[in-house]
């Protein structure tokens, strides 16, 4: 029989020992998905989300690229931290490579208004593993923190507001430089179970090849049950140097 290390069995003591909550009294499902702009709001502790972009389309010129099953594993370490898994398990770029994406592995810790009030703040750092399979990645570590800010708007919608900043490889792999990102994001409900959500990005790099993007994101959510969300919608680039557009199809789940 094979025998565990050390190191696997304190992960699984850890994860059976996490405080769990019963099903109703699970905070509203609360995702990093569909908008760029993440959410503050962390999963429940013991407990587990899946966020899956189930297959997206880019086209950039004459530059195509088809993704499938990017994945966001998350499990609630406490009532206001959760660690979470990106695995991109399957991409193909047009006259490029295809298969397996760089890791992320993030750690979201909400700073107030996890449980109640109309503003939420949180903090997340993230380590990209150089993972990816051939020419989808550029084999060197990478990282950055992200800090989301969520807030009651106006007339029952609902808004927040991002910044990133990353540390990116330089393109010759000789160095690092910073590039930074930051988005507005606002949604409102159509139905009881439906709602569309409106958003802005803006990129920045300080690498001198790299021009400003910008996006626009649009799209719309349905509720299938209180803990199982399906999403779709379209990134538009507004820029030269931005990605011509990306459709996308995901689903999302909390246990």
């Amino acid at each position: 029989m094979m025998k565990l290390n050390a190191l696997t069995i304190t992960m699984v003591i850890a994860i059976m020992t996490l405080p769990l909550h019963s099903a109703n009294e699970l905070r509203e499902l609360s995702t990093d998905r569909p908008d760029t702009t993440e959410s503050p709001y962390t999963v429940d502790a013991g407990h587990f989300q899946f966020e899956m972009e189930i297959a997206n389309a880019t086209r950039d010129g004459s530059q195509r690229e088809f993704s499938l099953g990017e994945i966001n594993a998350k499990i609630g370490l406490d009532r206001s931290t959760d660690l979470q898994l990106v695995l991109p398990f399957y991409s193909r770029v047009q006259n490029g490579g295809e298969g397996f994406g760089d890791v992320q592995l993030r750690l979201k810790h909400n700073l107030w208004g996890n449980d109640e009030g109309s503003t939420a703040f949180a903090v997340m750092p993230f380590i990209q593993l150089p993972t990816a399979n051939g020419d989808l990645g550029n084999g060197d570590y990478e990282g950055g923190i992200i800090v989301p800010f969520a807030f009651e708007g106006p007339n029952g919608w609902a808004c927040a507001v991002m910044a990133e900043v990353d540390f990116e490889s330089d393109e010759g792999g000789k160095g690092y430089h910073l590039s930074a990102l930051a988005s507005a994001t606002a949604s409102h409900s159509v139905t009881e179970n439906t709602a569309i959500f409106l958003e802005i990005v803006g990129i920045k790099s300080a690498e001198t090849t790299e021009d400003f993007e910008a996006y626009f994101n649009t799209g719309a959510t349905w509720s299938m049950t209180p803990n199982w969300l399906l999403d779709g919608g379209i990134r538009v680039g507004l820029t030269d140097s931005s990605t011509d557009f990306t459709p996308f199809l995901g689903v999302s789940t909390k246990f």
